[in-house]
């Protein structure tokens, strides 16, 4: 367990990160226990290092921290004092927090750093974001068609949180500032949001991608 996302958020967000330590489920909650009953071994580690990641986040917020049950589509319901958003993969989890007086939403992702496969790249991705991965694939990154379908998932859980409507792959436009590692998200579907702005970083074989919307941005 360890905090290392600071960098991708700023100092108003609690982030917590566990790369493959063993948690034990017995803080879960019944409602969060029920949600395991019929899920894989796999599903079930995952689940409890990004809740407890959660819980960690909270209590670092000076939150007291609070049960994160799953929603219909498995989305965090969080506390109403708080935004967050959980990830997951294979032996990584991690968790961002912060105050609901602060920030309307956050969007957190993380993913192997491994190929994304072409016919996921072709279903994602408009011709810009294409040449994109192109032009930087293996010069500035080894898998950044795997970058880009992470930013489009963080830009879902910062987008669903707020409207409770899906959003496609196709429905989001992705400009990355590799010089900053920085990425500009442009919204085409009717909402709250027409522009977002995240981060993105590669760390010990992880790709992370990280949204944040503070309440002071929202109101523009």
């Amino acid at each position: 367990m360890g905090r290392r996302l600071e960098n991708l958020f700023s100092s108003s967000v609690v982030a917590i990160e566990n790369r493959g330590v063993t948690v034990d489920e017995s803080f879960l909650s019944e409602e969060e226990q029920s949600y395991l009953e019929n899920v894989s071994q796999n599903r079930r580690r995952e689940f409890t290092a990004g809740r407890e990641c959660a819980q960690l986040a909270m209590e670092t917020l000076t939150i007291t921290p609070s049960q994160v049950p799953a929603g219909e589509k498995g989305e965090p319901i969080w506390p109403a004092t708080v935004v967050g958003s959980i990830t997951h993969s294979r032996g990584y989890a991690a968790a961002a927090v912060a105050k609901t007086s602060e920030f309307l939403t956050l969007g957190l992702d993380a993913e192997i750093d491994e190929p994304l496969p072409e016919k996921v790249l072709s279903r994602i991705g408009d011709r810009e974001e294409k040449e994109w991965v192109q032009k930087v694939k293996g010069s500035n990154y080894l898998h950044p068609g795997k970058i880009l379908f992470s930013a489009k998932e963080a830009t879902f859980k910062a987008w669903y949180p707020v409207t409770h409507q899906w959003l496609g792959f196709q429905e989001a436009h992705i400009d990355f500032h590799s010089d900053e590692n920085t990425f500009t998200v442009q919204i085409q579907k009717k909402g709250p949001f027409k522009k977002l702005f995240g981060k993105f970083a590669i760390q010990q074989g992880i790709i992370l991608t990280a949204i944040e919307v503070p309440i002071a941005q929202s109101e523009n």
